[in-house]
């Protein structure tokens, strides 16, 4: 990914801060270090992305994994205890 598309991307994830309302009530504004804003457009893509990558590079080292919707469980035979 490059170009403008790339840029896009980034500046989505740059910046970004968070509040909760319950009621009348506000909570200070918290800065975001990682995570995607709930209810947002890109979110399905972005978990996808992140995720079939992290599947990817465990399945190189025998880590099994298995992905449905949001769900990830992941699992290895220990062969020795010690």
């Amino acid at each position: 990914m490059r170009g403008p598309v790339l840029l896009c991307i980034q500046n989505f994830f740059a910046e970004r801060t968070h509040q909760t309302k319950i009621g009348p009530h506000l909570s200070d504004t918290a800065t975001l270090i990682s995570g995607v804003i709930q209810g947002s457009g890109v979110r399905p893509l972005m978990f996808l992305v992140y995720i079939n990558e992290l599947a990817t590079v465990l399945e190189k080292y025998g880590i099994k994994i298995k992905l449905f919707a949001d769900d990830v469980k992941v699992y290895v035979q220990i062969l020795n205890d010690i």
